[in-house]
């Protein structure tokens, strides 16, 4: 035992740990030999404790270690978060990533002071039922596991801030992913989800949202109400469209929304062929403000008069009717890739141009969603 019970500025090159300590010995590293924590461990005072990557296949600590409050047990072969979590009464912060667990258990709502829980990259497929009652979680990471739907669970965790659902199989999100008042960062990136709940709308404080690499088909259009939204991905899903609320949204900065039908809709090419002699006579008349009414001319050449597009072009004050100029505009708004938007000119004017890696809330107002 002399290992622990002696103060060092330094570590133990061979022997079986090493810590790091100024007045205490608080921070421990062990070496890649443990297979287990031993029992006889009597330290009191320990605040962090790595155990990664070290094989570990289960778990035996000891009462005395409850004064843990950051805890790393990654890259190791446990399977099963057994009531031994329950002696680690003053623990803020677990990562349990990497390593074999299939059934995420209710063993840490005993801990009252654990507000940070990463277990991504396991084999979870089910979570206790009971799981709500850990309160105290504000950032929970469970990407990179084997859940087929998010867990109405997880809804319960009122002061959830961070929520990572990553690279699971999820196809569906519960409506009660609106009690999740506080939430801030939602990543539900790399799933299979379809349809988003009209509910989604309601997250007050919600400023990240990541929607790519799933199927959706859809934006609900209550997320006009998302309005402290500063990030929302959608690229490679199945969209058509987009909510015109979507735009209303004063504090959205980044949007990405390639590799989807919407886009494809944009490149659509449109022939330009030279202007009828009507859509000529049509754009002196406008154009050069000359009076007519269904009086002096025919009621079709009225509408189609009435029927005149202004030109898009700021500089222009012209008109159009059917022929037109198409001017596609290659940007996206996150500043990283290009997308194609188009104008329609009335003739081939040059136009204003905004730098494509300025991310704003204007070039967001100038996009068609359809």
């Amino acid at each position: 035992k002399q290992w622990y019970q002696r103060r060092v500025r330094g570590s133990y090159k061979d022997g079986p740990a090493t810590h790091r300590s100024s007045e205490s010995p608080t921070v421990f590293s062990v070496t890649p030999s443990l297979k287990y924590v031993p029992r006889s461990l009597s330290i009191s005072i320990i605040m962090d404790l790595n155990l990664s990557n070290r094989g570990l296949s289960h778990l035996t600590f000891s009462d005395l270690l409850a004064s843990v409050k950051h805890l790393d047990l990654s890259r190791n072969q446990i399977t099963e978060m057994g009531r031994v979590f329950r002696k680690l009464k003053r623990l803020e912060r677990l990562d349990i990533s990497d390593n074999r667990i299939a059934f995420l258990s209710s063993e840490l709502k005993c801990l009252r002071f654990l507000k940070t829980v990463i277990i991504k990259k396991n084999l979870i497929k089910s979570v206790a039922l009971d799981f709500g009652a850990s309160q105290s979680i504000e950032k929970l990471n469970l990407a990179g596991n084997k859940l087929h739907e998010m867990p109405i669970q997880f809804t319960l965790l009122t002061r959830l801030v961070h929520l990572n659902l990553g690279a699971n199989c999820i196809s569906a999100i519960p409506s009660t992913v609106s009690q999740l008042m506080s939430l801030e960062y939602l990543y539900l990136g790399g799933n299979k989800i379809v349809c988003l709940p009209e509910e989604m709308g309601y997250l007050p404080r919600l400023s990240a949202l990541y929607l790519h690499n799933n199927m959706i088909l859809h934006i609900p259009a209550n997320f006009r109400h998302l309005r402290s939204l500063r990030t929302l991905t959608l690229h490679n899903n199945n969209l058509k469209s987009l909510p015109r609320g979507l735009v209303a949204l004063k504090n959205l900065e980044s949007l990405t929304i390639r590799q989807n039908p919407l886009v494809q809709d944009f490149v659509r090419t449109l022939p330009s062929g030279p202007p009828s002699l009507q859509e000529v006579a049509g754009r002196t008349i406008k154009n050069q403000d000359i009076p007519y009414s269904s009086e002096t001319l025919p009621q079709p050449l009225v509408d189609y008069l009435d029927s005149a597009k202004r030109c898009v072009n700021p500089e222009c004050e012209c008109v159009y009717f059917d022929t037109r100029v198409e001017d596609v505009e290659f940007v996206d708004f996150c500043g990283l890739y290009r997308v194609p938007l188009h104008h329609y000119l009335c003739s081939a004017h040059p136009i204003e141009r905004t730098a494509p890696e300025v991310a704003s809330t204007d070039r967001l107002r100038r996009v068609l969603l359809g």
